[in-house]
């Protein structure tokens, strides 16, 4: 049991990454950037601490700032990270004689996400003393940190997906790297639009509706996931945020609304981790299908 569960991959990347100082000067700079930040909000909403429950709102204030934050620079390193632990095989050419192990492609893809993953880890949880400051102010339970680190933990492992993907589809690392991006960009900012706009079509067929629209892309977008998260964690349910949000994009009066099936039913969070981590499992499998030694049977005399 234990030889099934050790991945040489994962174990060799690990002591090249963290036996040197580097990995160390990583954590420090990730957590001095947060921490600068934080001290600098801080200091822009010290004004407003005068009583118990306004120091409350600046804790609450304050967290949700380093949990944007945080996710902000997940979303930065992890491509970075992943994007290139294929194709550097490639390039240094060793990825064939990888292949000639006893180890089967999926678990070199597994070894190599891990691997990865285990840093961005390592960044989440060291955050956690930067996040437990906010428990002076209250107005955050432990709970909802909790639950917020696991959201990191699903959307790093989402991201990390697409990376390994890209990077066992290109050739070239700089290629993989670029497209991981561009398609972090087309998941944080072009399925907005595209769901504003299938909304605003849906809205605009229904003068007053009685039930909340989510369109289906949004489920693909983990900054929405983030911000249901943090709305329901401030207070705000999801239903009354997003008909604020139409009221205002689209001049619709909406009332008490119901969702549109089960999967709608679900907190919107818990739907887009669900859908990413499925959506994350493709990919990977699909990694493992391209990497896969191709096999040729010499045809019989």
């Amino acid at each position: 049991m234990k030889r099934w569960l050790y991945n040489p991959v994962l174990a060799s990347s690990l002591k090249t990454r963290m036996r040197g100082w580097r990995a160390a000067a990583a954590v420090t700079a990730y957590l001095g950037v947060m921490l600068f930040i934080a001290y600098i909000f801080f200091q822009i909403n010290l004004q407003s601490y005068m009583s118990i429950s306004s120091g409350r709102s600046v804790g609450l204030r304050v967290y949700l700032m380093l949990a944007i934050l945080q996710f902000a620079l997940i979303l930065l390193i992890t491509p970075a990270q992943t994007a290139g632990v294929i194709s550097s095989e490639r390039e240094m050419q060793t990825l064939d004689l990888l292949l000639c192990t006893k180890m089967s492609p999926f678990s070199i893809i597994i070894g190599k996400l891990l691997s990865s993953l285990a840093f961005i880890l390592l960044l989440i949880i060291s955050s956690i003393p930067l996040f437990s400051l906010v428990f002076l102010f209250g107005g955050i339970a432990p709970e909802d940190i909790v639950m917020l680190f696991l959201f990191y933990i699903i959307t790093a492992f989402a991201v990390g997906s697409i990376g390994i993907f890209y990077s066992a589809l290109f050739k070239r690392t700089v290629v993989s790297t670029v497209v991981s991006y561009i398609t972090i960009f087309f998941l944080g900012i072009v399925s907005v639009i595209l769901g504003v706009y299938l909304m605003s079509i849906h809205y605009s067929q229904i003068p007053r509706p009685s039930d909340y629209y989510v369109p289906l892309i949004f489920y693909i977008n983990p900054a929405i996931g983030l911000s249901d998260l943090l709305f329901r964690q401030a207070g705000v349910t999801a239903p009354n945020a997003y008909y604020g949000i139409l009221a205002w994009l689209f001049g619709v009066g909406l009332g008490s609304g119901s969702p549109q099936g089960w999967f709608q039913s679900l907190p919107l969070w818990i739907a887009n981790s669900v859908v990413m981590s499925g959506i994350a499992i493709l990919l990977l499998c699909a990694s493992t299908w391209i990497i896969r030694p191709y096999k040729r049977v010499g045809r019989k005399s």
